[in-house]
């Protein structure tokens, strides 16, 4: 069994900082690799009365994964179990199996977890249960809860089982609990919740109720409770088949006001990524496209037949032709090659943005914010005059099919005003966002942010 807590300064150090903004010092940490180490480091919390934070690889924006108490390094628990049944399209694994591991080793039987977040590489399964993770494919595909199907979860009163379709253990406390206490206030004001809910195709920002009242599974309260609930040992996915044909279409537009107008002209092909490059993105970018375009959409559609594909691609083509002169290029690509050389420009902000050096610094604050689909150019809009009021520059990317945009500011460090003026963009753009039914959280969880 593993030492159960660390408290040497160094070693805690190391984890007073996640892929976000915020840098909080812990108590303690611990690292279990099994289930014994596991459950003595929540033992030995308990008793030393720290909040617990579960934490993954580190890269969620948020906050989440930083505390001031015990911040439980779960990369190491069990690391390697990942069983997948082809037959069954299931994977049983640990919390620490990495998206990519899981893709590695589905892949030998054509399956995949749809989702593709951009920390794909190193995100783990119990940090995409955390966050209900989603990413690009998130417009056909949907977030992560949708491909749960079972997980096991440590609490204090000892483990859970939950599992779609089955009721859980009536007599385990946590259940009594949640029947004998919250049902019951969640009853009193549903209708209250139910009239603020945000009215968005994603929300990561805290217990997905919504989906309680739809399905009834606590299962759903789990998933995006970034770990506040427990601590999830075991993890039950659903895989679906790869496809193996893919077409990219890039389509450029002259005004946001195209952008609801073009994407409601793609969404009857199915596609699998819907993906907006905002103005301030392909500025940033220097990207070299023709005309002066307010905003770029990445598209890729993909199913069993090369031939279907193209007609899907036409019909986009046809439909786009409607909308008139504002719509400046439709590019279609159906090699790889092509395919990559149309998404380059996608993946050329990370390098630009990380060697600035005029002072301006890369901040996600408001990074994630999602509003129903009609409503994504008033979005744009409000953050961009936002920014504009107290001269803040700004880069937005995100998913188009969802309504949801990923938001960099820029300040200039350099500036001694740069905090209030951060803050000022953050109260006008939560503003904004409850005015147009959105949500601060498409799928990177609340945390402290």
């Amino acid at each position: 069994m593993d030492a159960p807590l660390r408290t040497d300064r160094e070693q805690c150090a190391r984890y007073a900082q996640g892929g976000g903004i915020y840098r909080v010092l812990p108590a303690a940490v611990a690292r279990p690799t099994d289930l014994s180490g596991l459950r003595a480091a929540l033992s030995a919390a308990h008793h030393a009365g720290l909040s617990v934070t579960p934490r993954g690889a580190g890269s969620a924006m948020d906050g989440g994964n930083v505390g001031d108490g015990l911040v439980l390094d779960l990369t190491a628990f069990e690391a390697t179990r990942c069983v997948v049944d082809g037959p069954t399209r299931r994977a049983v694994c640990s919390p620490a199996v990495t998206l990519s591991q899981l893709h590695r080793a589905a892949a030998p039987h054509g399956l995949q977890l749809p989702l593709d977040p951009s920390s794909a590489g190193w995100a783990t399964l119990g940090g995409l249960v955390g966050t209900n993770a989603a990413g690009a494919r998130s417009v056909r595909e949907g977030a992560m809860r949708r491909w749960v199907e079972a997980l096991t979860l440590e609490c204090a009163a000892g483990p859970l089982h939950l599992q779609r379709g089955v009721a859980p253990d009536g007599a385990h406390p946590v259940v009594q609990r949640w029947r004998a206490q919250v049902e019951p206030l969640l009853a009193l004001h549903r209708t209250a919740i139910e009239a603020r809910w945000p009215r968005t195709r994603k929300n990561s920002f805290g217990y997905d109720l919504a989906a309680w009242w739809q399905r009834g599974e606590l299962i759903d309260m789990v998933i995006g409770a970034e770990g506040t609930l427990g601590v999830v040992s075991e993890v039950t996915v659903r895989l679906a088949p790869i496809a193996p044909c893919r077409l990219g279409l890039r389509v450029v537009l002259a005004t946001r006001d195209l952008l609801v107008p073009a994407i409601e002209a793609i969404r009857p092909a199915d596609p699998a990524m819907l993906e907006l490059l905002d103005a301030t993105f392909l500025r940033l970018v220097e990207a070299a496209l023709p005309g002066t375009p307010a905003a770029v959409l990445l598209v890729e559609l993909e199913g069993d037949d090369a031939g279907e594909l193209a007609a899907r691609a036409e019909a986009v083509r046809s439909a786009l032709a409607a909308l008139g002169a504002g719509v400046i290029a439709v590019e279609v690509a159906t090699e790889q090659t092509a395919r990559a050389r149309l998404w380059q420009i996608r993946h050329g902000a990370s390098p630009r943005l990380a060697g600035l050096t005029d002072g301006r610094q890369s901040l996600q604050v408001i990074e994630d914010g999602c509003v129903p689909l009609a409503r994504l150019g008033d979005y744009l809009d409000a953050v961009d005059s936002a920014c504009a009021a107290v001269g803040v520059d700004v880069v937005m990317f995100g998913h188009a099919g969802d309504g949801h945009v990923h938001v960099n500011l820029l300040p200039n460090l350099r500036d001694p005003a740069w905090l209030s003026k951060v803050r000022a963009i953050y109260a006008d753009v939560a503003d904004a966002l409850l005015r147009l039914g959105g949500t601060p959280s498409g799928e990177h969880g609340a945390g402290r942010l």
